[in-house]
């Protein structure tokens, strides 16, 4: 289990020297795109706006697929802010959509000041290739964080949630973050391993970031 954390170490040192995890991930790295995952408002409700989630979910996966091949091997990143004896479970839905998921696969760690001095987060990180994981079933859970109405979700119960979820590619050299239904971020070691996505998936970059995302690439 020591070794998995030796590889995330030494991943982010090699690619990403310096970077702490945690969002916003866009604007935390000098290569990154930043997707726009939400339709335009209507004037139907959310709550009843099936369009609405069916896109979202839509795009995440298509852009998902677009960065992992099903035999790329990545770490997968489950942090949750510590408090008192909160500790992450070994039963949690994220943990249900990995394919006969072994408790020995699971190395649960630690991180202070991830955000503020005094804070500190949980952390279990799993190495694993991209098919044996139902990202398309935990993509939908992160969406509806945002929702307490909404089923599945991160947290086992109607309240809101600080858990968030990393994949970090380790042959593509890359990371993914979905932090809820807004948006996602991509940032790569290499500006050009970025580019497939880029030009695939164009028309949903977030517009208030594209002329940065664009220059990236004149």
């Amino acid at each position: 289990m020591v070794k998995v954390k030796q590889i995330y170490r030494s991943f982010l040192q090699d690619n990403f020297a310096g970077l702490r995890l945690r969002k916003p991930l866009f604007y935390s790295w000098d290569f990154g795109l930043r997707f726009d995952l939400e339709v335009e408002n209507s004037e139907t409700k959310i709550e009843e706006n099936d369009e609405y989630f069916t896109e979202i979910i839509s795009r995440a996966t298509q852009i998902f697929e677009a960065a992992f091949n099903d035999s790329d091997s990545i770490i997968f990143i489950f942090m949750d802010r510590k408090w008192r004896q909160r500790k992450i479970k070994y039963t949690n839905y994220a943990f249900r959509q990995i394919e006969k998921l072994n408790r020995n696969e699971i190395f649960y760690t630690k991180e202070k000041e991830i955000y503020y001095p005094t804070d500190a987060y949980n952390y279990a990180l799993i190495k694993l290739t991209t098919d044996r994981i139902k990202y398309k079933n935990i993509l939908t859970a992160i969406m509806n964080n945002s929702f307490l109405f909404k089923q599945p979700r991160l947290e086992n119960d109607t309240t809101l949630t600080e858990k968030t979820i990393f994949f970090l590619n380790l042959d593509k050299k890359l990371i993914f973050h979905m932090y809820d239904n807004r948006g996602l971020d991509i940032i790569s070691a290499k500006k050009e391993i970025l580019h497939p996505i880029y030009k695939k998936h164009n028309e949903w970059l977030l517009e208030y970031d594209r002329d940065k995302m664009d220059k990236m690439f004149k």
